[in-house]
């Protein structure tokens, strides 16, 4: 202990009914008890010039950190020519565009936007008045009528393109008036990049011909070579001023943020293409059919990606079913808000298996036909419960199952099962008790029906299937029970779908889980193949390449899904995908080295190598639901 301590200790021992404080020396003042508003205001002094001696500190240091950076990633020098600057070791050339045709077609810039040089361009927009742009509209109709109405008196050919003009001038005034367009401002500057004076020149020659063949002229700059570089610097900052007036449809046509592949007029935002950092606007709907293949190794983010697709859907009105075998989603449903059912032993929440399938309204259907499908669906179930059915154990199954429906009044004849009694797994139970040669069948299904999975799958269904975002987890059920309840689960969600016309998309996660079985692999294989028909688009992902493979309906899953996802690889399945997939070797490096929010998208023909990116709205959503 120091002596300002001992000190201190030896006042407080002497006056204990004193509240004590101590200058920046540590020499003690008395103040009694009756002055501590005082003593807390110096307090309260102190703090503040601490606090402002802090943030001095915080300031010198972001200088001179700032400092540093600059420092760090300024050139060693540069070089400034009449018609070009020398940066180190690169030429950099700037041109601009002075005048476009009458007609551009939507997208014209993506020839450029999606060529392979490494260029820069900056485009400066800028709103007028409309009351300015009217003034001096009505003016320009002036001198037109004016200059038609003097050739006509001097007995002049009549010139078509005045007229051209005259209706064009007219044509915007009526939409100025009506807030239909707008006007503006536009600046187009481009700088190329390159190491020899050679090769600038090629590139500019190139990137002529390019505008050109759209009747877009440009002029490269000079004498102002630094002015232009800024200008298509990250600065934001137009030091030129080279403009042409245009509207809003002629704006819109320059659009540099399209993609020449996956590039639809409606959609959503799915990824970044890094070949040209364009967006990847995309509708799933406009493929052959909807469905997409999610292949990544573990912590590859393949959640994130789908989570970001969910939530993106969401805000376009699709209703999104996700079967969830981890318990990933039920965060997103406390932020988005909707159906969560937890399926296990201790939930309340259950699915009849029994249940008869819905049909669309508007179809018309024979008196049976729902009978015969729930019957079909009931059997590759008893596959999954039962163990493999011998063709015998089928045919005795499926009558019996027949007659289990009858003893509730649901027949061939008549299957409107409105205010009619669904049958329970039970119920089935108690018809084969009646037959001696049903034994077997008894003791494997008595498990389901007299046991603790009895809750699961002999009670009749308490839940519905609500629009918007429904997830169903799998997590808290047994390994043996989980395939199961999947089929249960997927059969239930598709006599929903068919109900109804509205586009939905079901993400089935870990997929693999239901390829390892034949009559779940076959039952999600027709489902896939059906979806298109009613509005439905269906996510299957797997982080278990070799175990969705092992399965004889992965191929046609596969072929039936028009959109494939792949993330970061593992070397042991990336054989296996490039097989698949007919990877180049560049596509199999990427999946072997790209980042874990990197990867191919394929749409079709169209292989993209693309960049994961949220706002950070989203990302913080998505990372609370990854929690």
């Amino acid at each position: 202990m120091s002596e300002q301590e001992k000190l201190i200790e030896l006042i407080k021992k002497r006056y204990p009914w004193d509240i004590y404080s101590f200058d920046k020396n540590l020499k003690p003042a008395f103040v009694s008890k009756n002055n501590e508003e005082a003593l807390w205001k110096q307090k309260e002094k102190i703090d503040e010039r601490n606090e402002e001696k802090h943030i001095l500190e915080a300031e010198s240091d972001y200088r001179s950190a700032l400092a540093y950076v600059k420092d760090v990633i300024s050139p060693a020098f540069m070089r400034i020519y009449p018609d070009k600057i020398k940066i180190n070791d690169v030429f950099a050339k700037t041109f601009f565009v002075y005048a476009y045709p009458n007609y551009l077609e939507w997208n014209w810039m993506s020839p450029l936007i999606n060529w392979d040089v490494k260029f820069d361009v900056s485009l400066f927009v800028y709103p007028i008045e409309s009351h300015f742009i009217q003034k001096y509209l009505k003016k320009r109709l002036t001198q037109l009528y004016s200059e038609r109405s003097i050739n006509a008196d001097r007995w002049l050919i009549w010139d078509p393109a005045l007229d051209a003009q005259i209706q064009d001038v007219e044509e915007f005034r009526q939409k100025l008036a009506r807030w239909e367009e707008k006007y503006f401002h536009l600046w187009l500057y481009i700088t190329i990049y390159s190491d020899t004076e050679d090769k600038l020149n090629k590139i500019w020659k190139d990137v002529e011909i390019i505008l050109a063949w759209r009747n877009v002229l440009q002029k490269q700059s000079f004498l102002r070579a630094e002015q232009w570089f800024i200008s298509t610097g990250p600065f934001a900052r137009d030091e030129l001023a080279v403009y042409r007036n245009m509207s809003t449809g002629w704006i819109s046509t320059t659009f540099p943020f399209t993609s020449s592949t996956l590039t639809h007029d409606d959609g959503i935002l799915y990824w970044v293409n890094t070949h040209n950092n364009s967006l990847i606007i995309f509708d799933r709907y406009r493929t052959e059919n909807a469905n997409m293949c999610v292949f990544a190794k573990s912590w590859s983010w393949k959640s994130f990606a789908v989570k970001l697709e969910i939530l993106r859907s969401l805000m376009v009105w699709t209703d999104v079913v996700v079967i969830d075998p981890e318990n990933e989603y039920k965060n997103l449903i406390n932020i988005v808000w909707w159906g969560y059912l937890n399926v296990s032993l201790n939930s309340t929440q259950r699915i009849n298996p029994f249940d008869l399938p819905l049909w669309l309204k508007d179809q018309e259907i024979r008196p049976g036909d729902l009978l015969r499908n729930a019957v079909i669906n009931l059997l590759g179930l008893m596959n999954l419960m039962l163990g493999k059915m011998s063709i015998d154990e089928e045919t005795i199954l499926e009558k019996w199952i027949i007659a289990t429906y009858s003893l509730k009044w649901i027949t061939l004849d008549d299957d409107n099962a409105v205010w009619k009694e669904i049958p329970v797994m039970r119920d089935l139970q108690e018809v084969l008790e009646t037959m001696d040669w049903a034994s077997g069948l008894v003791k494997r299904i008595d498990k389901y029906t007299n046991w603790i999975f009895a809750w699961i799958f002999s009670q009749p269904t308490n839940i519905d299937l609500q629009e918007w975002l429904q997830v169903f987890s799998v997590r808290d059920l047994d390994e043996i029970l989980r395939p199961t309840a999947m089929y249960v689960i997927m059969n239930h969600i598709w006599n929903k779908i068919r109900s109804s016309m509205k586009k939905r998309m079901l993400v089935i996660d870990e997929a693999w889980n239901i390829m390892q079985y034949e009559d779940s692999a076959k039952f999600l294989f027709g489902l896939v193949k059906r979806a298109r028909k009613y509005w439905l688009w269906v996510t299957t992902i797997t982080q278990d390449v070799e175990d969705f493979l092992s399965s004889p309906q992965w191929k046609p899953i596969v072929t039936n899904s028009s959109i494939q996802l792949l993330l970061k690889q593992s070397p042991a399945s990336i054989d296996v995908l490039q097989n698949i997939f007919k990877l180049t070797e560049q596509e199999k490096y990427i999946l072997l080295n790209s980042a874990i929010w990197q990867g191919l998208f394929f749409a079709g023909t169209e292989h993209v190598w693309i960049q994961i990116i949220a706002s950070p709205y989203e990302e913080e959503i998505i990372s609370k639901v990854l929690k």
